[in-house]
């Protein structure tokens, strides 16, 4: 809401207000790693603790670190796309920062979102040798353990971590399905869609994720 500068103050007050009340809960997802791959999704628990009758956007992200590839089913604007092609690099600045979670050292880094206009920090563990971590975001020297998005828009953090139980292999699902485009051709759709709004004096990010 900070970014929608046609909002008057009261209206973002009572936005806050509303949707404040459920600052707390959050949603379970799971990132499993086997064979230098990795796979992101809903938790095993967060699908069988559904409840609720409305429709949940789709989000199952799957990374190939040795042939530097990605394959990813995500709503965005809701339609669900399907979007593959070469892992992007991301410019990553490691700050001289630390702290501990999930019982892991931690490291600071630093990057920005152009499509969006966000800054993003991540705290990754060396101690964990994969480049991966959750929404996609990847390219450190270890294990992405936390996301904090736009200084706490959203933030997305391991509360646990279980290296010892084998995994026979990542949960992929029997068909990806979706509408087939690349990243560079969603993030025009995705463009187009939060300028329009904005000068419409709509909220777009009601509808795109994160």
């Amino acid at each position: 809401m900070s970014k929608l500068s046609y909002l008057s103050t009261e209206e973002i007050d009572r936005m806050k207000l509303t949707w404040g009340k459920n600052k707390n809960k959050g949603t379970n997802y799971a990132l499993y790693l086997k064979n230098n791959k990795s796979l992101y999704t809903y938790s095993e628990e967060q699908e069988s603790s559904r409840n609720y009758s409305w429709k949940r956007s789709q989000i199952l992200l799957t990374r190939d670190y040795s042939k530097g590839t990605y394959k990813d089913i995500k709503e965005e604007i809701g339609t669900g796309f399907l979007v593959e092609g070469e892992i992007p690099k991301r410019k990553w600045k490691i700050l001289n920062e630390i702290k501990e979670i999930a019982g892991y050292l931690c490291m600071k880094a630093e990057t920005t979102d152009s499509i969006k206009s966000q800054t993003i920090h991540a705290w990754f563990a060396d101690a964990i040798p994969s480049p991966g971590g959750p929404e996609g975001y990847g390219g450190l020297p270890g294990l992405i353990l936390e996301l904090d998005i736009n200084d706490g828009d959203a933030v997305i953090t391991a509360t646990d971590v279980d290296l010892e139980t084998p995994l026979e292999k990542l949960p992929y699902p029997r068909k990806m399905k979706g509408k087939k485009t690349t990243q560079p051709e969603l993030n025009k759709i995705l463009e187009k869609f939060i300028a329009e709004s904005i000068e419409g004096n709509k909220n777009p990010f009601w509808r795109i994720r994160y």
